[in-house]
């Protein structure tokens, strides 16, 4: 592909894509590793790839990266340096901000990447589901769990009902 499409498509697309691999891996540092991994394998990419396609393309091949990092023997070789706390490069949070962000973090991957492409980056549930590669019924039953799930969360944590509200 073009060198000029490729920036395009960096500067049009590279935080919804490092948002989408931060979601699979939990940590921002291997979310930043796929993202630009991603780019790059964009540049071999075929040119006659519609400007339409780039962007699901960009996901499904972050999410793939991620998902065959956490598989890798190197994953189970290092530890992780974080805190305990939830870092998003140099976006500070309230903590009641933070307190909604570990509840989303601590859904399973399949339920809340699916969520996050659907209500965060506004996909509708068959973008999503393309992206993922995954039945449309299963990205809506995905979700659905998603919502029940984070509502009950909010509630046990005694959020207002506007905190819970997705």
């Amino acid at each position: 592909m073009q060198k000029s499409r490729v920036e395009q498509a960096f500067s049009d697309y590279a935080d919804i894509v490092l948002r989408a691999a931060w979601h699979m891996t939990g940590r921002m540092q291997e979310a930043e590793d796929c993202t630009q991994e991603a780019f790059l394998r964009l540049l071999s990419a075929p040119d006659h790839m519609t400007d339409a396609h780039i962007l699901p393309w960009l996901i499904r091949t972050a999410v793939n990266l991620a998902k065959d990092y956490r598989k890798s023997a190197e994953h189970t070789r290092t530890v992780s340096l974080e805190s305990d706390q939830i870092s998003l490069g140099y976006t500070e949070f309230t903590s009641r901000e933070e307190s909604v962000l570990s509840i989303i973090m601590s859904l399973p991957k399949e339920v809340r990447v699916p969520m996050c492409l659907h209500f965060v980056e506004g996909y509708s549930i068959d973008e999503t589901a393309e992206m993922l590669h995954t039945p449309r019924a299963t990205i809506a039953s995905r979700i659905r769990r998603a919502r029940i799930k984070i509502k009950a969360l909010c509630t046990e944590h005694h959020f207002r009902k506007e905190d819970a509200a997705i």
